[in-house]
């Protein structure tokens, strides 16, 4: 198995000898090449050893873990980044619609196995753009991105270029008003998040709908028609709220 080169950025001490104990005890694919305590010292290290994988700190004085982006331009990020973050449904709504791998502090094996299973599958896509809607997501409330990764592309939208997600057996179709229609391997279920993110309603076990993007709702069918005609199914039992929520 090849390794996986990796340093460790942190300011505490503590939580740098704590993961790194971890990652040598139980996933041997993780060869540790350094520990940096701040931006500027890890800018130096990944320059000199060229890791595969950064293990990083958000919150750290001086430089946070998101300013470290700023030091490498696309052309030159070829190294993959696993966060580091204390809980927060912030921060893990930003995480999520960004499409960016993270551990939560304090760390437990699971969730660096699950982020290292990733690395490994070859799901994770070192792409500057992705790390730039994180950051944006996380300082800029009042418009959202989120990353979306086909076969062939990664798509950067704004949430509310987004009409309606419609499941498929283990697909999603995401269907956009500047992209048109985006087939993305995951389950409706797994953006069950967005309903937390933004203006997101599941009308049906099939269908999640941008409420901003509704053009008219026919209580007697059950059919919402959306503003780019298409129609879609709406549950009885969701009704109700779905009224509540384009009426408030």
């Amino acid at each position: 198995m090849q390794k996986i080169r990796a340093i460790i950025v942190d300011d505490e001490p503590n939580a740098r000898v704590a993961l790194r104990g971890m990652l040598e005890e139980n996933f041997s694919q993780v060869e540790i090449l350094a520990e940096c305590k701040n931006v500027p010292e890890a800018v130096k290290t990944i320059n000199k050893l060229k890791p595969d994988l950064i293990f990083l700190d958000i919150a750290m004085p001086g430089y946070s873990g998101f300013e470290l982006l700023d030091f490498f331009d696309d052309q030159h990020l070829d190294f993959k980044i696993i966060f580091v973050t204390a809980y927060s449904e912030h921060s893990l709504r930003a995480f999520e619609i960004s499409a960016v791998d993270y551990i939560l502090k304090p760390v437990r094996l699971e969730h660096i196995a699950r982020a290292l299973k990733k690395i490994t599958l070859g799901e994770t896509v070192s792409d500057y753009r992705q790390y730039k809607a994180l950051k944006e997501n996380f300082n800029n409330q009042s418009e959202k991105k989120i990353v979306l990764q086909t076969v062939e592309s990664i798509f950067v939208l704004r949430m509310e270029d987004i009409i309606y997600l419609q499941a498929e057996g283990s697909y999603t179709y995401f269907y956009t008003t500047i992209h048109g229609i985006l087939k993305i391997a995951k389950t409706l279920s797994d953006f069950e998040y967005l309903e937390n993110s933004g203006p997101f309603f599941r009308s049906h076990r099939s269908y999640i709908l941008n409420l901003n993007q509704i053009k008219k709702v026919d209580k007697k069918d059950f059919v919402i028609t959306m503003n780019n005609d298409a129609e879609v199914y709406l549950s009885q039992d969701r009704k109700n709220l779905l009224l509540e929520k384009i009426s408030a």
